[in-house]
C-alpha cells in the first residue's frame, strides 16, 4: 500500500494543481498553529492540517488504515502527502495550473461535482419503497412472464366429421414419415409446409407462429395444440399429428423462452436504482435547460460544416502513472 501511495497519475497531479488534492491550505500571513484545525506539517506556503490528514487516511480501506497506527507509519503516510504537495507547488511555479490540459481536467471535475450535487439534492430524487411498489404494480409484465415456445406448423384443413378429416390425418402421418426420413428434418419440414400447408397466413414463412404462451396457443387452436407444442423438448423436434377444430397439424419446435417470476422484494433495489437514475437524469436535463434559457448560445454552422471527423487528429495517448520517487 505504501508503494501505491507513492505513485500518482498525471491526471491526479494536474487536478491537484487547482483543486488542492494534495490536501494543503496555503497562507502567507497569520499563525497556522492558532487556526481551528491543528497543523500537522508546513510545506512552504502550504500546510497540512489534521483534518486534511485524517480525510486522506479515511480514503484508505480499514485494513490499510490499521497499518498506520504507529508513529513511524503515520509519518510515512504524512511524507506521501508532503511529497505530493511539493510537486503541486513546483508545478504551479512552472505555470502548469494555466496549462490547457490541466484546465480541461479541472472543468471535468467541476462539472462532475456540480452534477452530483445538483442531482442528489433535487426534490424527489430519493425513491421510496411505496413508489417502487407502485412502479412494480404498474409494470408487472416486465417482471412476471409466462414461458413461451416458438413453433412452426403445417396445417391440413378438415372440419371434424367431414369426409376430408380421415384423408387429412392419413396425409399428415405420411408427411411426418417423409419429413423424418430426410437428411435435414427442419429443411424437409420447411419444404413440406411451403408445399402442403393450407394456413395461408403462415405458409409463406414456413409455418412460423412466433413465440406464443400456452394461453395464446389455446386461443389459437385449443388445448391439444398447446399441450403438443409445450411437450416438444428439442429444437427441431417434430410432433405427432394433432387434431383440432381447424384440421390436422404438425408442429416443429423452433425456440423456447423460460418464464420469469420475480417478486417485488427480488427487484426492489433494482427498481429504486433505475427510478433514481431516471430522476437524476431529468434533474440534470432541467438544470441544463434552465441554463440555456438564461444564456445566449450561438452555433456557427459555417464553421461546424468545415469540421471533418475523419481527419481530426487523435489526442495523444494518456500519460501512464509516474512515480513521485525515482
Amino acid at each position: 500500500m505504501v508503494r501505491q501511495l507513492r505513485w500518482v497519475g498525471t491526471a491526479s497531479l494536474a487536478v491537484g494543481l487547482t483543486l488542492g488534492m494534495g490536501g494543503c491550505d496555503r497562507t502567507k500571513s497569520g499563525s497556522p498553529e492558532k487556526d481551528e484545525h491543528p497543523v500537522v506539517a508546513l510545506v512552504g506556503e502550504g500546510r497540512i492540517t489534521r483534518q486534511q490528514f485524517e480525510a486522506k487516511l479515511a480514503e484508505q480501506p480499514s485494513f490499510v488504515r490499521a497499518r498506520y497506527s504507529t508513529p513511524e507509519k503515520k509519518k510515512e503516510f504524512l511524507d506521501n502527502l508532503v511529497r505530493f504537495e511539493l510537486l503541486v507547488q513546483e508545478a504551479k511555479r512552472q505555470g502548469l495550473d494555466s496549462d490547457p490540459e490541466v484546465r480541461a481536467m479541472l472543468e471535468k471535475v467541476m462539472v462532475q461535482r456540480l452534477v452530483k450535487a445538483h442531482t442528489e439534492s433535487a426534490a424527489g430524487a430519493t425513491v421510496s419503497e411505496d413508489e417502487a411498489r407502485a412502479y412494480y404494480d404498474a409494470n408487472v409484465p416486465e417482471f412476471v412472464k409466462p414461458p413461451r415456445v416458438r413453433v412452426s406448423q403445417l396445417l391440413l384443413k378438415a372440419a371434424r366429421g367431414s369426409p376430408e378429416r380421415a384423408k387429412a390425418l392419413t396425409q399428415a402421418v405420411r408427411l411426418s414419415t417423409e419429413i423424418q426420413r430426410g437428411e435435414s428434418v427442419p429443411r424437409a419440414f420447411d419444404t413440406a409446409v411451403r408445399t402442403h400447408s393450407q394456413d395461408t397466413a403462415t405458409q409463406p414463412q414456413g409455418g412460423d407462429l412466433g413465440f406464443r404462451t400456452r394461453e395464446e396457443l389455446i386461443a389459437a387452436g385449443g388445448e391439444a395444440l398447446a399441450d403438443s407444442a409445450f411437450a416438444l423438448k428439442a429444437i427441431g423436434q417434430l410432433s405427432a399429428p394433432i387434431e383440432t377444430e381447424a384440421g390436422i397439424h404438425l408442429l416443429m419446435l423452433q425456440g423456447r423462452q423460460v418464464g420469469l417470476d420475480q417478486r417485488f422484494d427480488q427487484v426492489k433495489a433494482r427498481i429504486i436504482q433505475r427510478m433514481e437514475s431516471e430522476r437524476r437524469a431529468k434533474a440534470l436535463d432541467s438544470l441544463v435547460q434552465s441554463l440555456r434559457d438564461k444564456t445566449q448560445v450561438a452555433v456557427k454552422d459555417d464553421v461546424l460544416a468545415q469540421i471533418n471527423p475523419e481527419t481530426v487528429a487523435a489526442p495523444p495517448s494518456p500519460t501512464p502513472a509516474e512515480p513521485l520517487i525515482p
